[in-house]
């Protein structure tokens, strides 16, 4: 219940265009699963995606937005003003505690640089979980629906009882 309170206080008003700039290590969230879930925060909103470098992704991008979304993480490659070329564009924007300028420019940050985090070494983990809390920051719960199962291809042939020969 108190996080369902925290995400609809973090709920952006007004937001007609969404820009996620996604991120050059790992995608935790494919494009189609991040439209989904904006849309059911953000109804009727056109959604654009940029890459780190800023190249567009889908159709292109106007040159104003409301929301941009931010998932450059620490050490992706970035041009050194993009974030700036960034935040001029958006009305709000949020992100990751990465780079020269984000911490003083952006209006929402997750400071994934925090020693209380105890952030797990795997990059997929790491930044699955960052991603998750960037979103949030904007209202959208971006919740796994299950978990991945061990994968046993190689050893479940080993436990078949053997074929009878007639």
């Amino acid at each position: 219940m108190g996080n369902r309170v925290l995400l609809e206080d973090s709920v952006v008003k007004d937001v007609r265009t969404i820009l996620v700039v996604m991120s050059s290590f790992a995608v935790a969230f494919d494009r189609e699963s991040i439209i989904q879930k904006l849309l059911l925060v953000y109804p009727d909103c056109a959604i654009f995606f940029k890459t780190t470098s800023g190249k567009t992704i889908g159709s292109p991008c106007p040159e104003k937005v409301d929301l941009l979304i931010d998932l450059t993480g620490p050490g992706q490659r970035q041009g050194l003003f993009y974030s700036k070329k960034l935040r001029s564009m958006a009305r709000i924007a949020a992100g990751r505690n990465a780079g020269l300028f984000r911490k003083k420019i952006y209006n929402k940050i997750f400071d994934e640089k925090r020693k209380d985090l105890n952030l797990s070494e795997e990059l997929i983990l790491k930044e699955s979980f960052v991603q998750k809390k960037v979103f949030e920051l904007v209202g959208v719960s971006m919740g796994a629906s299950a978990q991945m199962t061990q994968d046993k291809s190689k050893s479940v042939a080993l436990e078949l009882p053997p074929l009878k020969i007639n």
